[in-house]
């Protein structure tokens, strides 16, 4: 967990401007060159005013992005592999686009994966992991959202499951609760469908992203498994930065959308990366009103979720 203040009893918890990888956009580039990738991040991070958008990558529409990705289908699809991706709320698997960079080997796009219809779904799940015994961003006030829902939507910003990472110590302990059977059985889909192998998800960590937020360069590095990292977004669009091994590199900008996944393997498991914005100022989702549940609908429409699947232990 991460450490902050203490507060007196009852107070509503101080979320810090920074976020949890705060201290590494402030970093050099680990050898003394200039941060390329930190000049990247601070231009979309602007606010006022906005920055120009246009040279970010989006797959569904960029002729440029398309003549750099390399197109592929995923696995043989089975009739179980089908019933489970239905199971899951995924489109078809013979409707999987796959899509990888030739500079960047390891880097998967699956744009639209998840059906829109099925978001709802998984927000309620990522609320529903945020309860006790999970350990939250939180967790260290006293507070969970069982017993104040409101934070949900005012306060939460991440959540983790399984073998749940310390943000302290930026490591991981030797074991932890199974994680939910549904991200299980999604990381071990995806990873298998683009023959990257079995996996054993035994981790998940959950950002939540309300308007304004953003996530700074970092690189995940603590698992000790070489299994990829799958990563789902939902709600409001995402500038995602796909860096290199150094930030002395400049990273490229892709739009990340409500359903898509993006997936690191090999060595682009180690790269630099970053959320500088989101939004629905940024590229807006519009997402029907849920009259059953209008607060999943309300923060579907301006803010987003992004789950990511990992394999800690070999």
């Amino acid at each position: 967990m991460m450490r902050e203040q203490p507060q007196e009893e009852g107070a509503e918890p101080r979320i810090s401007e920074k976020d949890q990888y705060g201290e590494s956009s402030d970093s050099d580039d680990g050898g003394g060159g200039v941060n390329e990738f930190k000049a990247v991040f601070k231009r979309y991070k602007k606010r006022r005013p906005w920055p120009d958008f246009s040279d970010v990558i989006d797959i569904k529409t960029s002729p440029l992005l398309q003549s750099r990705l390399v197109f592929s289908s995923p696995n043989e699809i089975s009739p179980e592999k089908a019933e489970l991706a239905e199971n899951l709320g995924l489109i078809h698997p013979s409707e999987w686009r796959v899509y990888s960079f030739p500079d960047r080997i390891g880097l998967y796009l699956l744009p639209g994966l998840l059906k829109k219809q099925n978001s709802g779904m998984w927000l309620k799940r990522a609320f529903s992991y945020a309860k006790p015994p999970n350990i939250t961003n939180l967790t260290i006030h006293g507070k969970d959202v069982e017993t104040d829902p409101s934070l949900l939507t005012k306060a939460l910003r991440w959540t983790t499951l399984g073998v749940e990472y310390d943000w302290n110590t930026k490591k991981y302990p030797e074991n932890g609760r199974p994680v939910p059977d549904e991200l299980f059985q999604l990381g071990n889909l995806i990873s298998n469908s683009l023959k990257l192998g079995d996996m054993r998800p035994d981790a998940t960590i959950l950002n939540y992203y309300p308007p304004k937020s953003a996530l700074s360069p970092h690189v995940d590095k603590s698992e000790r498994s070489n299994a990829p990292l799958i990563s789902m977004s939902l709600g409001q669009t995402a500038v995602y930065l796909s860096g290199a091994l150094s930030l002395s590199e400049p990273p490229i900008p892709l739009w990340l959308s409500n359903g898509d996944f993006l997936i690191m393997h090999g060595e682009q498991r180690l790269v630099y990366h970053a959320i500088p914005c989101i939004g629905p100022k940024v590229k807006p989702v519009h997402f029907d009103k849920d009259e059953q549940s209008p607060m999943i609908s309300d923060y579907l429409n301006c803010s987003r979720i992004n789950f990511t699947i990992r394999q800690v232990n070999p």
